[in-house]
């Protein structure tokens, strides 16, 4: 079972839907909106053909989320870490011996910046490539 959540609006295609974050979601801290409100919006298909004031159940592929989350995480984070190696090798080739640490997070800063931008520019595909949360069912139907 997905989680439930309520319709707030219709945007082009999809709904937009007001969640309560659950137990899991409010102590991970991995976005700031976690620590300001105990609701969570976010914008999936409505497969269901649910309307405003319905109640839905929300479901993301198990393997769908695993990848959505390599994307946005763990790809950034093997950029950091190559960035401050080829910051190191940089400052090591040029003898910046003083200055190897500050180039390191140099370089490790861009290339993460790099690869947001990569990211942002390839997130067309993305949403197109399943990673969409879908509404799937009505809970709760309002009349």
């Amino acid at each position: 079972m997905g989680e439930i959540g309520k319709i707030r609006e219709f945007k082009d295609k999809d709904c937009i839907v007001v969640m309560e974050r659950n137990e899991a979601c409010q102590k991970c801290g991995a976005c700031s909106k976690g620590l300001q409100s105990s609701e969570m919006i976010i914008q999936a298909e409505n497969l269901c053909e649910a309307q405003i004031g319905d109640e839905v159940e929300i479901y993301l592929e198990q393997e769908n989320f695993l990848k959505a989350v390599m994307i946005l995480y763990g790809i950034p984070l093997i950029s950091l870490f190559v960035g401050i190696g080829a910051g190191y090798l940089v400052s090591n080739l040029l003898s910046l011996d003083d200055y190897k640490e500050a180039v390191a997070i140099i370089f490790g800063a861009f290339f993460i910046g790099i690869t947001y931008l990569a990211i942002r520019k390839k997130e067309h595909i993305f949403k197109n490539g399943g990673y969409k949360p879908k509404a799937i069912k009505i809970v709760n139907e309002i009349k």
